[in-house]
């Protein structure tokens, strides 16, 4: 038989609960008074389960508050990773090239030590990762065919969907064909022949007119992109400038003083033309060419792969990989896109 609860003793439980509310009541307002910029049901709910101590079970739902807001990372692994781009992005130069992207097989060169692939060791995504990434893709790759030489890869977009929580990219640079520049200007550059044309001449107006039509179309493929990934941050990752800012001249007998400035020059209005795109379009944007200086051509810590006619191990002739970041230039690459993902821009 149930012991019996005197009147007493039900009216000091119900006394010491109404003095307990009282108490959460006024922790409330004094939490409310401290922090204006927090909202009434958040902060009285929090008081109220401090002080009746009730962790579990004890959520903002309850009380009508608003559920925390995730952080920006927490945002961006949420989901699947997608790695878009060319050479820049699928690590062209960084080498340990994945088995059914090297030489013999699509050329596309995916290396384990692009900047995507340490972002994926670094975060954990909820749903995995997807590298498309391509040497030598240019923008016209993201919704065609890389085409027979490349294995008959479909278009970079078709990685995308609901699903996709962060996409980065780097595109742009053979549209305007940046390698072409620098063969130019290692055969004939600003002190060269006088009767063959330099390639500052042969470029420079070149640019200047087409980086407006590109810019149209990567702002048209920014917005594509967001509607094939609506839930996806989308961050377009700039070049970094290959020569120091006060560049040795006469570059190993190929490049000159003032065509090494020039090519930088045309670096950063590549990069102006990417922010001013990705600001139009509402996606990220990372610009790399601070955290490069030091580490250029020419410096005592080069994070550039000089003209290079092999690689590691390899003996035949292949020059792809020059002029790209090493393994060390996609480390600083995916450190400046990890603290855009958790400190955007």
């Amino acid at each position: 038989m149930r012991p019996a609860v005197s009147t007493r003793q039900r009216g000091a439980s119900t006394l010491e609960y109404v003095a307990m509310t009282v108490a959460a009541a006024l922790v409330a307002v004094a939490v409310i008074v401290a922090t204006p910029s927090l909202g009434f049901g958040q902060t009285f709910a929090n008081a109220v389960c401090t002080v009746l101590q009730r962790d579990s079970g004890c959520t903002l739902g309850q009380w009508g508050g608003p559920a925390p807001e995730p952080t920006p990372l927490e945002r961006a692994t949420k989901g699947r990773y997608v790695a878009l781009g060319d050479s820049y992005s699928s690590g062209e130069g960084a080498w340990d090239y994945t088995d059914d992207t090297n030489r013999e097989n699509n050329n596309c060169h995916r290396s384990n030590n692009a900047y995507s692939q340490i972002l994926g060791r670094t975060n954990t995504f909820e749903g995995g990762s997807t590298f498309v990434a391509c040497s030598g893709a240019v923008s016209g790759h993201l919704e065609g065919k890389n085409g027979p030489k490349k294995g008959d890869e479909g278009p970079q977009l078709d990685a995308l969907g609901d699903d996709v929580s962060l996409v980065t990219m780097s595109m742009g640079g053979n549209d305007i064909d940046f390698a072409g520049v620098v063969t130019d200007c290692m055969i004939n550059g600003a002190r060269g022949v006088s009767f063959v044309e330099k390639c500052r001449d042969k470029h420079d107006a070149r640019i200047k007119r087409e980086l407006p039509e590109l810019k149209k179309k990567l702002i048209a493929q920014y917005l594509e992109m967001k509607k094939r990934a609506p839930n996806a941050r989308i961050v377009i990752v700039g070049y970094p400038q290959l020569f120091e800012d006060n560049p040795d001249d006469n570059h190993r007998n190929l490049l000159f003083k003032e065509d090494q400035v020039w090519m930088n020059e045309k670096a950063a209005q590549l990069n102006a033309m990417l922010r001013e795109a990705a600001a139009e379009a509402g996606v990220e944007f990372v610009d790399p060419t601070n955290a490069f200086r030091g580490h250029g051509l020419g410096s005592d810590d080069p994070w550039i792969n000089d003209l290079s006619f092999g690689g590691p191990g390899v003996s035949r002739f292949d020059y792809s990989a020059s002029f790209h970041p090493n393994a060390a230039g996609h480390e600083a690459l995916a450190n400046e896109i990890q603290r855009q993902l958790e400190r955007p821009r």
